[in-house]
């Protein structure tokens, strides 16, 4: 609100923001960012986790948790490395690592997990010089 002085009187009237139409308010909409993002895929695939238990579609196992877990938010952060624009190397990296650890966690008594972690270790290694290589043109 402005105060403008009257004519004549000295009398203060008051005038509102509407009353000038320059003022007008302009909101910008945002996206969501990376946290707020992962955070509804980490309560999406938890929630999805409780429901797969609480009806005996599969049964529980403690050493699967972190495969409903890592699984869903390590895909989110893979694809949100190409698609995020910002650091998109650090995303991949730890995309990678999540989804590694979700793959070894739901086929721990198939796949023997030091198996898992050797090929993590050599994507690690091509996403590290790929980004170098991509740094130095």
């Amino acid at each position: 609100m402005t105060l403008k002085s009257g004519v004549g009187r000295g009398n203060l009237s008051e005038t509102n923001d509407r009353d000038n139409p320059g003022t007008e308010q302009k909101t910008d909409s945002r996206s969501l960012d990376y946290g707020a993002m992962s955070l509804v895929v980490l309560v999406i695939s938890v929630g999805a986790a409780a429901v797969v238990y609480s009806v005996p579609i599969i049964a529980f196992n403690l050493f699967n948790i972190p495969a409903w877990i890592f699984g869903p938010l390590g895909i989110y952060t893979i694809i949100y490395s190409f698609v995020g624009g910002k650091d998109p190397t650090y995303y991949l990296v730890w995309g990678t690592v999540m989804f590694a650890v979700a793959i070894a966690s739901a086929l721990y008594n198939i796949l023997n997990p030091f198996l898992v972690f050797g090929v993590l270790i050599i994507v690690i290694a091509v996403i590290g010089l790929i980004a170098y290589l991509r740094g130095k043109k």
